[in-house]
């Protein structure tokens, strides 16, 4: 009785997390305090925004499910309003906020510089020209991998852990018939709530790490495909930490699994109706999780590395530009 009324409390938790995950709504995303949450017409002239929608009236740049971020615009012409939207990548968002923070200096630099000039010209042709619903600029993937692991990570700790608790009861001890031979505690598991529990768990939190780094990348403002990248360092650093990682993932799959997260009172015990061990597979997940998230550090770290060798290159790419005009 105790395990199906588990079983309920479990299922019900997962349903509101579900439920709540569902439960985005748009959100208004500020552009910039100099126009708040919508730009009106004397804002878009003032700031030069969106110059190729005939009929401006105004537009709110809002954050949808998926998540996406979108510039919906309102028009107006022969006594008719119609909105169209216009999808952004993270680094289009970015660059509309630099235009109206740098107001003064942008509008020097295409007064003097033809090339800055259609530059703008063709960053505003890109999202107001742009096929309905295609992005002009595809965002970067580097967070959603990391986050989705983390979660998956932690979301197998949390869910082994709990269906071992909830799902693995003790039966009896069979006592030795030989003096030599240690007593052996036998036990069952409830298969609906340990494997609810351990995938479901599992799938929360690789969800919920997907969801987290997918607003990280959307915030994104360098990819790499914006830098000439090498991946020199991120290859050598994520071999580097493999090994360390396979030491560290089988130990955490040794302590766990033998135990059961400590449900089982020796190493002797036997589970009657899990003959083969299926239930120490979200343990041997964990540590693999542990195995993959070590070299995951190593590649991060390697990557930054080469990543600031690139920001400095393109910083000095441009410093030699700027020399070298007239």
């Amino acid at each position: 009785m105790d395990s199906a009324r588990r079983a309920v409390l479990l299922a019900v938790l997962l349903l509101a997390a579900v439920a709540l995950a569902a439960d985005q709504e748009p959100t208004v995303i500020r552009v910039s305090d100099a126009v708040g949450d919508t730009i009106d017409r004397s804002e878009r002239d003032t700031f030069h925004l969106f110059p190729n929608s005939v009929g401006f009236q105004h537009a709110v740049i809002v954050e949808r499910r998926g998540p996406e971020i979108r510039a919906e615009v309102t028009l107006a012409g022969n006594d008719t309003v119609w909105e169209v939207d216009f999808r952004l990548a993270p680094t289009q968002l970015e660059r509309i906020r630099f235009l109206v923070d740098n107001r003064d200096f942008v509008a020097k630099e295409v007064a003097s510089d033809a090339g800055a000039a259609q530059s703008l010209a063709a960053f505003w042709r890109s999202i107001e020209e742009q096929p309905p619903g295609e992005p002009a600029v595809p965002g970067t993937t580097e967070n959603r991998y990391d986050y989705a692991l983390h979660g998956a990570t932690l979301g197998s700790v949390a869910g082994g852990c709990l269906g071992s608790h909830a799902g693995i009861t003790y039966s009896y001890t069979d006592e030795p018939k030989e003096c030599c031979l240690p007593a052996v505690a036998h036990y069952r598991v409830n298969s609906a709530v340990f494997w609810g529990a351990s995938c479901g768990i599992t799938a929360i939190g690789t969800a919920a790490g997907y969801a987290l780094g997918d607003r990280l990348d959307r915030k994104q403002t360098v990819t790499m495909s914006e830098l000439k990248e090498s991946t020199n360092w991120r290859t050598g650093l994520a071999l580097g930490a493999l090994v360390p990682g396979v030491v560290l993932g089988f130990t955490v799959f040794w302590l766990t699994a033998s135990s059961r997260y400590g449900v089982l009172a020796d190493w002797f015990a036997q589970i009657d109706n899990d003959p083969d061990n299926w239930t120490a597979l979200p343990m041997a997940f964990t540590g693999l999780c542990i195995t993959v998230e070590a070299a995951t550090i190593g590649y991060r770290i390697g990557r930054a590395m080469d990543r600031r060798k690139a920001e400095d290159a393109e910083m000095r790419r441009r410093a030699l530009g700027r020399q070298a005009q007239p």
